[in-house]
């Protein structure tokens, strides 16, 4: 069971007062897969050895793109349900990277996680 998170990206409570939760499957897998690409490497609540290394190596002056994308997808590779994944990505002119994670889940359905 995992936490459901609306667009502002916090926990809410359903229409029954309860914490909602996310559906399993897809749905579930995806937002794993997010959390994986958003934690900051040592902002794990419980073990600060999650996380991307992400102001040591994604903002610095010449970033190392495949170095990157090969952090990321074996952050992505790790989350449970997760059998493979790859990435399209690019960055834009303000230096934003932008494109969508697609991660095979181990009942065969594809997930698209846009970042």
């Amino acid at each position: 069971m995992n936490l459901l998170l609306n667009d502002d990206w916090d926990i809410y409570v359903d229409g029954t007062g309860q914490l909602a939760v996310t559906p399993s499957g897809e749905y579930n897998v995806a937002q794993m897969v997010a959390n994986e690409v958003k934690l900051f490497l040592g902002e794990g609540w419980y073990d600060r050895s999650q996380g991307l290394p992400h102001f040591a190596i994604t903002f610095s002056a010449n970033p190392n793109l495949p170095l990157i994308q090969t952090l990321i997808l074996d952050h992505v590779n790790d989350v449970e349900g997760v059998v493979e994944s790859d990435m399209d990505f690019y960055v834009d002119n303000e230096r934003t990277m932008r494109g969508v994670i697609i991660a095979s889940t181990s009942n065969g359905k594809l997930v698209n996680v846009q970042y």
